[in-house]
């Protein structure tokens, strides 16, 4: 037995002298054992590092070298080769979701018995963080008998008691749990260290490579290795030896100076013989990385300040700034290539650093697959977003929440439970769009609950005001994909369920969620996922599905073991398997040993880099900021460290972990072998960055001078380096200074231009290259419809409403989009403006059919009489399918009850307007131009050139009529949920063409409206009514009286015939004073009716308002069918513009800095000129 230290600095050959060492001995000792030990992450590099540097030590020319006498083994992997035969070792092993279990289960069982964490069991995370505590304390080679005795200790009125007492109990439950039951991973060591102290290890040697601190379980094991084997040899980073006193603990090597002093003196009081140490001096960096070295120590000692001093070579030690993180990959990535390209090196001979890669783990792996650098990541990626967890989750969320929108799509996307169709799967497109269609549906209706299992179909219908409650064909087909889902999830989960409330125990549930998920073809998919990675050479990715797989039946398994005969509970079962999956990491191994390593800086690496990029070296993390998240405070370890057995320890505290942090950088730093280059961005999400300290340190030192790396290439620079990578990059570049280069109006710079052809030239890029460069000329300007597409579009007739050609004259693009290419929003199930609307209008028009069914008018009925009607009407309707979402919550009833109280409202404000008047309702919801209508109107229809010709179909919302003699006077009225009025210059637009147009129907239909033949018709004009709730102010109702305030809150808005009979029998009191009509939007004075509010038109104006009407309904058409495509959206005076509320902003990318996007601006035009202008375009057409 003996010791042996092979130390020396970062900068040092030590794996090289251990490697030495090595050789030598296995020469000296033919019969010798040998085991190499490093830390677990970086045992792979390191065993090919090893046997490569044996082979070269060997002079050998094998291809193949193999050396059967060597074993590179991390601990846990040396525990398994010396104990893999013995009973111990066939103890079931337990993983990170079986301690939660146990934990979870003891937690349960002590509740009474806990003080500070009774309540915590139901916390989030709180039993996984527990489980670490108590992992630590193994660790620590703290026992609960050494936890009880300090809580006996200590106050027992403090805080610190209190834990200490909970976690004394739970662990000491812990220890009696697994003894002899199960074997966690920290028990192997204590186990191993017991184990060959009855073996003969003469003849063994052991090397002890990449640790500078142990824990107390691995310190106890290499005791016992030192005491058995032959030799033991430990390579440190070390300075000098630390043999009678520890390093200061602001020292850089204290922790491996402190190692080196514990062992030597444990060595020493055991009489095992100290070899002479070995420092090493043979260096493996470059000069200029020896003088960062020798700085670093003295900066670190608290030496005086040195006199800055000059690198033998600029690039050894570099700074590159970047103004995002972006960019800062994208520098490195392009140096990695050109490295690689031009100066000979591998991409293995790079590693990537840095602190914490959580904030580039979106940047990294796309940039460096654009500019085709093979790299692995070795960090541990967790297993909590696997489509097999997310399903687990899932399932039971469903369960709990019985079919709720949210859970049901998180299932249905996991695509691991899939239909069968003929036998097999449903192929992965097809499924796609079903639960697209199923998503959409769901939507739309608010299916959720027990609809998903009713026994009939769920079917699509439309509720707009074009194809109101029909059903297509296109419908069918949707509906039978969409039921092709229901039936599935019908089918499969309730008897799913069923068995699982059937479970007497979790051994039972368990049982049930394993067939289950079999039976249904889980695993089978998830082969098939892994062999489509396989096929796609992903090895990476291929290992998933099978590792999540395995751990789900391992987690089972624990579960079926530890809470196996406990009664079930899904909630319980749930917990553990998140709490489980979210302790588990895939396992990794390198794909190719050629590429990029990409890592952290607090994990040991192998010294075999020759360059090493710092990124994100920023004042947040070099020094990193670090937070104590144990059970334990850095306060509680402090009070508790005096009380320890020898040998015991507890993790070190924040203040601790701080005070090494020069230390985890100065390993970073001399990881490299030639070439150590700092990134950092200078802003990141919006907040600013800084440099580091450290490295500010350095560039002061160096007198380093940062480079600035650039996001796009200037125009004007010549030096292009910094932007060649990888083809893909380069051409992105190329196109920035393309389009630059076209922007300011001048020549492609040549060395740019010499790029252009090579990518030409280049038989994989060209295609591309010309696609992209062809973007360069887009303008964002829609072409003309060939008139093959319009009439596969709109055919020869255009049948359309009158408030399509309305959006046609706000933005012609935006027309196509939507009644073209009839793309449409998703349907959500909620009570928009639209459907509140279809709700008054319907109840409204069924309000007057019953009156006039009974021949009175509102009016003459009682204000009870009208809500007794309204009553049962609304009760009518709260049955059609479009308007149950006013039952489906208490929300929504809420609602339902306000629309009541508006439409109640309403109703009382027209039965009071028809007492005011001798206008009466003559027609509600009248239709026009409807296909298939039966008591419609004919539409306004207009021949055009070429065959073609356009319908405008409509609904008028009422109509109603005076008789004056021998003239009947006929107006329309709209019904708004909103203010409105009829605007003069959107008319002249095409933006306000409704009620221009309905009064035309009406006219051209007068002889339909009426049995009676013998009067004159003449139109009254065109009203708006908006339909409303409305708040009264005390001093209204007041002065007016409550009736009269009602009255003027309701008052019409619109237009109306100059015509003074109509005018004179409008309002009963207006004839017989002056002043303003509380119904219509009138006013008397001495002198006659006033025409100052523009309200009032006469036979002829109302002509040329009509006739101009009937012209841009043409020229719309006409346009139509032309192909025009125009993205002209129009603004209006007060800024409002045609796109403020469009869906289809995305898709037009309408931009009013480019010169090609400009919008339609609408000048202010008042009554009086908007008529002027209509005149004089009549008198032009006469003229000619």
């Amino acid at each position: 037995m003996s010791l042996k230290f092979i130390f020396g600095p970062a900068s040092t050959e030590r794996r090289g002298a251990l490697v030495d060492q090595l050789a030598q001995q296995m020469q000296a000792d033919p019969n010798g054992q040998f085991f190499y030990i490093v830390p677990n992450h970086i045992k792979f590099s390191s065993e090919v590092d090893i046997l490569t540097a044996l082979k070269q030590r060997r002079h050998s020319e094998d291809k193949v070298f193999a050396a059967s006498r060597i074993q590179v083994f991390s601990f846990s992997r040396l525990a398994w080769y010396f104990m893999k035969n013995t009973p111990y070792y066939q103890i079931p092993r337990i993983g990170t979701a079986g301690l939660n279990m146990v934990v979870y289960q003891i937690m349960a069982d002590l509740a009474d018995q806990l003080t500070i964490y009774r309540g915590e069991l139901t916390q989030p995370g709180f039993v996984a963080q527990l489980v670490k505590q108590l992992l630590a304390l193994k660790v620590g080679c703290v026992t609960a008998a050494d936890l009880q005795q300090i809580a006996d200790e200590l106050d027992s009125d403090t805080d610190l008691a209190a834990k200490t007492h909970d976690l004394a109990l739970i662990y000491t439950a812990f220890e009696q749990t697994m003894q002899g039951r199960y074997i966690e991973n920290t028990d192997l060591l204590n186990a191993l260290s017991d184990y060959l102290l009855q073996q003969d290890l003469s003849h063994t040697y052991f090397y002890i490579d990449g640790f500078s601190q142990l824990s107390a379980q691995e310190n106890r094991l290499l005791l016992t290795l030192i005491q058995k084997a032959t030799q033991v040899t430990l390579g440190l980073m070390l300075d000098r030896p630390y043999r009678q006193q520890l390093p200061e603990k602001q020292a850089l090597f204290f922790h491996p100076g402190q190692l080196y002093h514990q062992l030597y003196q444990t060595a020493r009081s055991l009489h095992v013989p100290i070899l002479a140490d070995l420092q090493v001096t043979e260096q493996r960096v470059t000069p200029d990385l020896q003088r960062l070295e020798a700085y670093w120590q003295h900066s670190t000692s608290g030496g005086r300040q040195l006199r800055p001093e000059a690198l033998q070579n600029a690039k050894s030690i570099q700074i590159v700034q970047a103004d995002t993180r972006q960019t800062e990959i994208r520098q490195v990535a392009t140096k990695i290539r050109q490295m690689v390209a031009l100066q000979g090196y591998r991409y293995q001979d790079f590693l990537v650093l840095t602190r914490h890669l959580d904030a580039y783990e979106t940047i990294l792996e796309p940039t460096f697959r654009e500019f085709g650098i093979p790299a692995f990541d070795d960090l541990q990626h967790h297993m909590t977003d696997h489509p097999l967890v997310e399903l687990i989750n899932a399932l039971f969320a469903v369960k709990q929440h019985y079919y709720r929108y949210q859970d049901m799509m998180r299932l249905l996307k996991t695509e691991l439970l899939l239909p069968q169709v003929d036998g097999q799967p449903m192929a992965n497109q097809a499924y796609r769009q079903a639960v697209d269609l199923t998503e959409n549906m769901v939507l739309k209706y608010g299916f959720s609950g027990k609809q998903w299992l009713r026994k009939d179909d769920w079917q699509f219908y439309r509720f707009d005001d074009q194809d109101f409650g029909t059903q297509s064909t296109k419908d069918d087909d949707s509906s039978a994909q969409v039921n092709l889902i229901r039936h599935f999830v019908r089918d499969t989960l309730p008897p799913f369920f069923k068995k699982l409330d059937q479970a007497k125990n979790g051994q039972a549930a368990a049982q049930v969620l394993y067939n289950f998920l079999v039976e249904h073809g889980v695993v089978t998919q998830l082969q098939a996922w892994r062999d489509q990675a396989l096929d796609q050479g992903n090895l990476a990715q291929a290992a998933e599905p099978e590792q999540t797989w395995q751990i789900f039946c391992t987690m089972l398994d624990e579960y079926v073991t530890i809470l196996g005969s406990v009664s079930f509970q899904a909630t319980d079962l749930l917990a553990l398997f998140q709490v489980g999956f979210e302790g588990v990491s895939y396992s990794q191994i390198p794909s190719t040993l050629d590429q990029v390593l990409i890592s952290e800086t607090g994990m040991v690496q192998t010294a075999m880099r020759k360059v090493v990029f710092m990124i994100g070296s920023t004042d947040q993390v070099m020094p990193d900021r670090i937070v104590n998240n144990q059970l334990l405070s850095d306060v509680d370890q402090e009070q508790l460290t005096p009380h320890l057995a020898e040998g015991a320890y507890l993790m070190d505290d924040a203040l601790t972990q701080m005070a090494s942090e020069p230390f985890l950088n100065y390993t970073a730093f001399l990881t490299a072998r030639e070439q150590l280059i700092f990134t950092y961005p200078l802003a990141d999400d919006g907040s600013s960055l800084k440099l580091s300290p450290y490295v500010e340190r350095i560039m002061n030192h160096f007198q380093l001078v940062p480079q600035v790396a650039q996001t796009r290439p200037d125009i004007t620079a010549n030096k292009i380096a910094p932007f060649v990578g990888s083809k893909r990059s380069t051409l992105s570049h190329l196109i920035q200074v393309s389009r630059d280069a076209m922007a300011q109006k001048t020549q492609l710079p040549p060395i740019w231009l010499y790029v252009y052809r090579l990518l030409r030239q280049d038989g994989g890029y060209s295609a591309l290259t010309e696609r992209l460069l062809a973007s360069l000329n887009y303008r964002n300007v829609p072409q003309k419809l060939r008139p093959e597409i319009v009439e596969a579009l709109y055919g020869k007739t255009i049948n359309t409403s009158i408030s399509k050609l309305e959006e046609f004259y706000q933005n012609q693009y935006a027309y196509f989009l939507k009644y073209g290419l009839k793309l449409r929003e998703r349907d959500i199930f909620e009570l928009s403006p639209a459907s509140a609307g279809e709700f008054y209008h319907m109840a409204l028009d069924q309000l007057f059919k019953r009156v006039q069914a009974e021949g009175q008018q509102l009016a003459e009925l009682s204000t009870t009489d009208v809500d007794s009607l309204i009553d049962s009407i609304l009760l009518k309707m709260s049955t059609l399918p479009q308007f149950q979402i006013l039952a489906s919550s208490n929300r929504m009833a809420y609602l339902a009850r306000q629309l009541t109280a508006t439409i109640k409202q309403v109703a009382h404000a027209l039965q009071h307007q028809g007492q005011q008047t001798k206008m009466t309702p003559l027609r509600t919801e009248v239709l026009f131009g409807h296909v298939g209508s039966t008591d419609g109107l004919a539409p306004l229809q207009f021949k055009l050139p070429h065959g073609r010709q356009v319908k405008v179909r409509g609904k008028i919302d009422r109509i109603d009529q005076m008789v004056l003699g021998n003239t009947r006077y006929l107006g329309i009225v709209d019904y708004k949920s909103g203010v409105r009025d009829f605007d003069f210059r959107d008319a002249y637009y095409g933006l306000a063409l409704q009620m221009l147009t309905y009064l035309d129907a009406m006219m051209r239909n007068a002889t339909d409206l009426t049995a009676d033949t013998q009067l004159q018709t003449k139109p009254a004009g065109a009203l708006y009514l908006h339909l409303q709730n409305p708040k009264l102010k005390l001093t209204e109702v007041l002065t007016k009286g409550f009736d009269d305030a009602l009255l003027t809150k309701n008052k019409y808005q619109g237009f109306l015939l100059n015509d003074e009979p109509l005018l004179e029998n409008l309002d009963h009191e207006l004839a017989e004073r002056t002043g303003s009509s509380k119904v219509y939007p009138l006013t008397k004075t001495n002198s006659g009716y006033s025409l100052k509010q523009s309200r009032l038109v006469t036979e002829s104006e109302l002509a040329l308002l009509l006739t101009h009407d009937e012209e841009l309904i043409q020229a719309a058409a006409l346009a139509i069918f032309a192909g025009e495509l125009k993205l002209n959206p129009v603004k209006w005076p007060n800024n409002q513009t045609a796109l403020q509320y469009s869906p289809f902003k995305s898709i037009m990318q309408f931009d009013a800095m480019l010169p090609e996007n400009n919008y339609r601006q609408l000048t202010a035009l008042d009554r009086a000129t908007v008529l002027a202008m209509l005149k004089a375009e009549q008198q032009q057409k006469e003229d000619k």
